[in-house]
């Protein structure tokens, strides 16, 4: 990459400033969006920077890893959960007496893998005549489409598990009381060891104010709309921000909590790095992709690990 792109592209992400940093993207968007139109190759760097920089910004306001077990594996490597874990019996005996041996018994199960993936399509105009607003918009997009699709997965691998049981529950919003959804919390907590985080969007976190949560001052001072609001008899509420789709329609229901035990499943990320690539489409546009290996597995829904608390 030219020498004056680079330290371009490295004085405006520095600048701290606000107002000095629009002046500098106005200054340099014209020819920055001339010298990529002229070498598209490099446009192709610009977008491995670019998602490399969402999906690291994107991992670190994640809250998964304070719900449920988070790993990053090499991209060849396999993960393996072992459950049910017995054997190795211990006792007590007399003295002198011939110790009785056992062997390890365990479920094994491999982790599957996917891939999350993103994709838009910028005309050639936008990068040249709009060179940073269309960066802009895009790195912003990126991030936050990145952080709410692991909390998707999980959404949607508890809804079509969890339909009935005792770790379902149908209760009325406006009725609301603890008798509704203690028995499911204390189902699940009994056997997670008591590690417990309920989750769901805005809408249903604040049914709970029906039932005595105490919300933390934290609420105030979020940096983005996810993250641990308050607690409901020691246990953490967290709330995740809804998005839309194209349609305009919310994804994640307004009227569903879940409770996640800590041992309830898995993420898994295979390899550090996001897989970006560039690709020249029809009518002068182009198309940014990204991906990055992944799998989620929630293995503690048969044992009772996941609950799931339906308002009407």
């Amino acid at each position: 990459m030219d020498a004056f792109v680079e330290r371009t592209l490295a004085e405006v992400a520095a600048c701290e400033d606000e107002d000095r940093r629009v002046e500098m993207q106005h200054e340099s968007g014209v020819a920055l969006g001339e010298y990529f139109a002229r070498h598209p190759a490099e446009m192709e760097e610009l977008a491995f920077q670019l998602f490399e920089i969402a999906w690291a910004d994107a991992m670190g306001s994640d809250v998964l890893p304070s719900i449920i077990d988070t790993e990053t594996i090499g991209l060849g490597d396999v993960s393996w959960v072992d459950e049910d874990l017995r054997g190795l019996q211990a006792y007590w005996q007399g003295k002198g007496g011939q110790i009785l041996s056992d062997v390890l018994r365990y479920e094994r199960t491999q982790m599957p893998r996917e891939e999350m993936v993103a994709a838009i399509d910028l005309h050639r105009d936008e990068i040249l005549l709009e060179f940073w607003n269309s960066l802009n918009k895009l790195q912003a997009q990126a991030e936050e489409k990145m952080r709410q699709l692991p909390v998707f997965k999980l959404v949607e691998l508890i809804q079509s598990g969890i339909t009935s049981g005792a770790t379902y529950a149908e209760a009325p919003a406006a009725t609301l009381t603890a008798a509704n959804i203690d028995p499911v919390i204390d189902f699940v907590a009994q056997r997670s060891k008591g590690k417990v985080t309920i989750l769901g969007s805005r809408n249903a976190v604040r049914i709970l104010s029906n039932v005595g949560v105490q919300f933390g001052y934290n609420v105030a001072e979020r940096i983005f709309d996810a993250g641990q609001v308050g607690l409901y008899k020691g246990y953490p509420i967290v709330e995740v921000e809804n998005f839309e789709n194209f349609a305009g329609n919310l994804v994640l229901p307004v009227n569903e909590l879940w409770v996640v035990g800590q041992n309830c499943g898995r993420l898994t990320w295979y390899g550090n790095q996001p897989k970006v690539q560039q690709i020249a489409r029809p009518g002068f546009y182009v198309r940014w992709e990204t991906a990055r290996d992944a799998g989620m597995l929630l293995y503690g829904i048969g044992r009772g690990r996941l609950g799931r608390l339906v308002f009407t």
